[in-house]
């Protein structure tokens, strides 16, 4: 009988896998070591080749971020490398996808002045995607690059941020507010048809290089039909929309949309404090029928609507997974959302954890949230279940509370859900837009 194959086995590379031919040198910097082991082992199954060293056989250099790129390999050998620069959001985004995604939307680039030894971008006029450097050796020759290989300047690392096109400036807040607000009014009132509608908009616009003064220039994008353009078209003109003025001086419309944002109360919960003749927050301080976590959502309404910087939500990143190894060698613990996304800010933390064995990531959660408890980084419950023990095939612990930034009183939103499946197969999970 021939031995059976343990979930720890790799499958085996496939030539004509999605990524056969790509030769690839990966910067570990700022990426956990447990997770880089993991993209290592999907490039190598779905056809890559993997290079230890920035050899002229490399095609592709996949880094986290401006600033790890420059810290690992220094502008001046990225200067000399011909082949393209992506962060690694590309690898998961074709790994969800299932097949390899374009890059142009993924590079890193370097660009420098003609006339100075810094580097230079437009925060106005966002350069296109193109490859890092394709230029022949005189041309290099005339170009001015700092030797700064292990420790880039501030100047340096903010430029090269501004020049990732992968994720530009919302040059169009004037639009994507406006949507975000119907997005939580039809919320409200039970339309989830509208909702869904502007909720795949508001993406697609505040990812554009450019600001929208046409609708002419938004007619070709998906997810923005006929009714979205007409919008765009009197937001663009006058500034505002009609539509939105109209529901804001609704009496029911507010007070459902003010009540739905407390965490944990639906249109059909709302619409009943509404009818009980509740109309603000105050209103609420003594409703009994309300539940814990939606009194806990009522008591730090406005502390959860407070957004938190990125800086922060890294650093909470980092704890998360710090603590984690701590408790399970080898467990990945990912940040998703808006924070994954590249947004300066995120309205609540995302994380999605799992383990590669499928096995191992089984009665985590508890253990994992008591730590963070005993720490007083956990603070409230809101959602606690557990599934991956009770012998059915979902698997997903869930654990749903309130955080705090060590030091500080101000409370957050974070959700935490434990997967038995390989990182590849939930990234698509950490892609999901997070509600603004």
């Amino acid at each position: 009988m021939a031995p059976k194959t343990t979930r720890n086995q790799s499958p085996p590379s496939d030539p004509q896998g999605m990524f056969a031919g790509l030769v690839v040198f990966l910067v570990e910097k700022r990426v956990q070591s447990r997770r880089l082991q993991i993209w290592k082992q999907k490039l190598v199954q779905m056809g890559a080749t993997i290079e230890d060293s920035l050899t002229k056989r490399v095609t592709h250099i996949l880094a986290m971020d401006p600033e790890a790129l420059l810290q690992q390999l220094g502008s001046e050998r990225l200067a000399h490398f011909k082949g393209t620069v992506v962060v690694y959001q590309w690898l998961e985004d074709s790994l969800s996808s299932g097949e390899k995604v374009s890059e142009d939307m993924y590079h890193l680039k370097l660009e420098a002045d003609k006339s100075s030894n810094d580097y230079i971008s437009s925060d106005d006029e966002p350069p296109k995607p193109k490859k890092l450097r394709s230029s022949s050796p005189d041309d290099l020759a005339h170009t001015s690059i700092p030797k700064t290989p292990e420790s880039p300047n501030k100047d340096q690392i903010t430029a090269l941020q501004s020049a990732v096109p992968y994720n530009p400036p919302d040059l169009n807040k004037n639009i994507t507010q406006i949507f975000g607000k119907l997005i939580n009014i039809y919320r409200a009132l039970g339309d989830d048809r509208r909702s869904f509608s502007y909720y795949k908009a508001v993406p697609v616009i505040e990812k554009l290089p450019f600001k929208i003064q046409s609708v002419d220039q938004v007619k070709d994008l998906p997810n923005i039909g006929k009714s979205m353009q007409d919008h765009i078209q009197e937001i663009v003109t006058t500034g505002k929309l009609s539509k939105l003025e109209h529901f804001e001086t609704d009496e029911k419309v507010r007070t459902l949309a003010l009540f739905e944002e407390i965490w944990g109360v639906g249109p059909a919960t709302a619409l009943k404090l509404y009818e009980k003749g509740h109309r603000t927050l105050d209103d609420l301080k003594n409703e009994d029928s309300l539940t814990n976590s939606q009194k806990l959502g009522l008591r730090y309404y406005d502390d959860i609507k407070q957004r938190i910087p990125r800086h922060e939500a890294e650093e909470m990143e980092h704890l998360l997974q710090k603590v984690g190894e701590n408790v399970l060698p080898g467990v990945v613990i990912v940040c998703g959302g808006s924070y994954r996304r590249g947004k300066a800010s995120c309205g609540d933390l995302d994380i999605v954890i799992t383990h590669p064995d499928g096995t191992s990531h089984k009665g985590f959660l508890p253990k994992y949230v008591k730590q963070l408890k005993d720490m007083k980084f956990l603070r409230e419950d809101l959602i606690f279940s557990t599934h991956s023990e009770e012998g059915t095939d979902s698997g997903v612990d869930t654990y749903f509370g309130l955080c705090t930034y060590l030091g500080r009183e101000l409370r957050h939103r974070i959700d935490l859900k434990v997967f038995g499946l390989p990182i590849g197969d939930i990234c698509i999970w950490t892609n999901s837009l997070d509600r603004e």
